[in-house]
């Protein structure tokens, strides 16, 4: 990754120091400073941007410090409140998801020194797999990103890209191999079937300005863009799946995501509404939780 950015972290590092600008209006010369303060990127670019291990380590999160817990496999995942029955787990502590334990931009220091530090390779490893952080970030040579803070998660990739697409893989039986153990959240092969026809049919009567692409969803997605998922799921999907589920709790929690979704896209969004969307967040992560997440876990290690 750092080899990739020298040139820019070498502008980034005369930006800083001031570059000579003629000023037009003044008809003078300055030196105009510029500073990173923030970065966007998908999930793994930004894994590797802040040298992070992601769901390898026992910590995985790049927000916050939540224990990871895992089966038989080498991938972490992080329930607020793990299973009991697990055979791999640091501990059985139980998070608030709207008062997580986050990281601080002086932990990633420190832990770099620590890293630095070790005398072995084996000390070094130990100490990057306990704490999720393997290598120092790049473009820190300014010093002005805060690595804990300056790179929020995109809701393009995190929502589009990852959790729709996951729902959507649970429902039908296709996450890892996986059913749904105790709980029902799967819908019948041939009900998707006519979900995906339904969907195919109801591109005649939209007009292309509000969706391009959107094709039969049960028998083929790889024509899926971001843009096709958010509007399937977002003004489809409420139609399409009401009473498809074998039981309400789940389309509701279907719902419950969409609704949160069409305040986030609001050209403007207000103090209030940020609050509406962090509470309800914290309450479909702890119902997604009670639905699938425990039955996922029991699985996977068996």
């Amino acid at each position: 990754m750092e080899s990739y950015l020298s040139l820019l972290d070498d502008e980034t590092a005369d930006l800083a120091l001031g570059v000579p600008t003629f000023d037009s209006k003044e008809q003078t010369m300055f030196d105009m400073h510029a500073y990173l303060i923030f970065k966007l990127g998908d999930i793994i670019a930004i894994q590797k941007f802040l040298g992070i291990k992601g769901v390898n380590a026992i910590v995985p999160c790049r927000s916050c410090n939540i224990i990871g817990v895992r089966g038989n496999g080498k991938t972490y995942y992080v329930p607020l409140q793990p299973p009991l029955d697990l055979p791999i787990v640091i501990n059985h502590v139980t998070y608030d998801a709207a008062n997580l334990p986050l990281r601080t931009h002086k932990e990633f220091e420190d832990v770099l020194a620590q890293i630095t530090a070790a005398p072995t390779k084996a000390k070094k490893e130990k100490i990057a797999k306990a704490h999720g952080i393997r290598c120092y970030p790049a473009l820190r040579r300014v010093g002005c990103l805060d690595y804990a803070h300056s790179l929020p998660w995109e809701w393009f990739h995190l929502f589009l890209e990852n959790v729709l697409q996951n729902l959507v893989n649970l429902w039908t039986g296709q996450f890892k191999g996986l059913d749904s153990g105790d709980e029902d959240y799967e819908i019948t092969p041939h009900i998707w079937e006519q979900v995906g026809e339904e969907t195919a049919a109801a591109v005649q009567h939209i007009p292309s300005a509000f969706v391009r692409v959107l094709g039969n969803i049960a028998s083929d997605r790889s024509q899926f863009t971001a843009e096709s998922w958010c509007f399937w799921f977002i003004y489809l999907a409420p139609i399409l799946l009401q009473g498809r589920f074998k039981k309400a709790k789940y389309y509701n929690h279907m719902c419950q995501l969409v609704d949160l979704m069409k305040i986030m896209l609001r050209l403007q969004v207000t103090t209030a509404e940020i609050v509406i969307i962090k509470n309800g967040l914290c309450e479909w992560v702890h119902r997604y939780e009670q639905c699938v997440i425990y039955t996922m876990l029991d699985l996977l290690i068996k």
